[in-house]
């Protein structure tokens, strides 16, 4: 009993100098974690035990779902092709169209394919026309998005819009994949050098809209006076 007495006495006067001299040679920070592991040391030495390794809780390990895993890179494509399927049906095409839309291009991705024909949709075009230009010129499919999207803007600002679309975009799909500059150096010529207003402008588009393929420095001898009926 004696001993044991002696023993915790000893390891009581421990402490405070084992602390101190770790004090000196720990950041402030780091301190209080160093004390508890300490303590707990001597503690155990006092008991007369070795020195045990603490268990620690490892956090829990993620755990994929199977069919997740079964889901190969090849049936992950098949998924989103039913996807996009579904939604150009939804949309109105047959189903003979929307297959064959996603194979015009191959290498585009199918959710691709569906955001370029709901940009030719949203301007107020039937599906129909919309599958006959793409066939006609699917390399519409390949354009960034964005790209579309200004291109639509644009087309809406000079009043093709509201299903007049339909017959530009049958003539000239190409509209869509035009240089911007190109465009706007035909329209300038129409407005400035033929002198058609912009009503006209549209109306000549609408009706002849191969008129975009055409040379606006020639536009000009090609249209001596305003068509009043354009």
């Amino acid at each position: 009993m004696a001993a044991l007495g002696r023993q915790v006495s000893d390891w009581h006067r421990l402490i405070p100098r084992a602390w101190a001299h770790v004090a000196r040679q720990t950041p402030l920070g780091a301190q209080k974690r160093t004390s508890a592991s300490l303590s707990w040391q001597l503690a155990t030495a006092a008991n007369g035990g070795g020195r045990r390794t603490v268990s620690s809780v490892e956090p829990k390990k993620y755990v994929r779902d199977p069919l997740e895993e079964q889901r190969t890179p090849v049936a992950r494509g098949f998924l989103e092709r039913e996807k996009v399927i579904s939604a150009l049906l939804d949309m109105g095409f047959r189903d003979i169209q929307a297959n064959e839309l996603l194979t015009m291009w191959p290498s585009v991705p199918p959710q691709q394919v569906l955001d370029i024909v709901s940009e030719l949709i949203l301007l107020g075009l039937n599906p129909e026309p919309v599958y006959v230009a793409v066939k006609k010129s699917p390399e519409l499919l390949r354009l960034p998005v964005m790209q579309m999207r200004k291109r639509c803007s644009y087309l809406r600002k000079l009043g093709l819009g509201e299903g007049k679309l339909k017959t530009v975009l049958l003539c000239c799909p190409e509209i869509f994949s035009m240089p911007q500059r190109d465009i706007g150096g035909t329209v300038g010529a129409l407005r400035e050098k033929c002198l058609f207003t912009a009503q006209q402008v549209t109306k000549i588009l609408h009706r002849c809209p191969y008129v975009l393929q055409e040379d606006p420095g020639e536009l000009e001898y090609k249209f001596q006076v305003p068509c009043e009926q354009a």
